[in-house]
């Protein structure tokens, strides 16, 4: 079933693409606010440090995510060396959930979940 390829290479490609664009777009919204957070007047720097970490192995699983695509467009046909199920389960489970969290979003605030958010003033 060469179509099967085609699929997964659809859900790892919506994988990579929520993985690397969502948080990218927070840090870059949030970096500010988040270097002026302070605690009894000494910046938190470890915050910070910590939420780049964290930006750095979502694109990490992005970049694993985005090569498991190209994988399963190249081994369609042959099923025996199919792609891992940790990756596939972890990708399913992965875009259901952002993109149910999103619908919900836009169903309850009418606005884009992830997008819509702005830093406190």
């Amino acid at each position: 079933m060469a179509w099967k390829g085609f699929a997964w290479s659809f859900v790892f490609l919506l994988s990579g693409i929520i993985f690397s664009v969502i948080p990218t777009f927070l840090i870059v919204v949030f970096w500010q606010w988040l270097n002026s957070l302070t605690l009894n007047g000494e910046p938190i720097y470890t915050l910070s440090l910590f939420m780049l970490f964290l930006w750095i192995v979502c694109l990490l699983i992005a970049v694993i995510y985005f090569v498991a695509s190209a994988r399963a467009i190249v081994q369609r046909k042959s099923e025996d060396l199919g792609i891992p199920k940790g990756v596939k389960g972890f990708g399913v489970g992965a875009v259901l959930l952002i993109i149910t969290f999103m619908v919900l979003w836009y169903i309850f605030m009418n606005e884009i979940a992830f997008f819509a958010w702005r830093p406190p003033a």
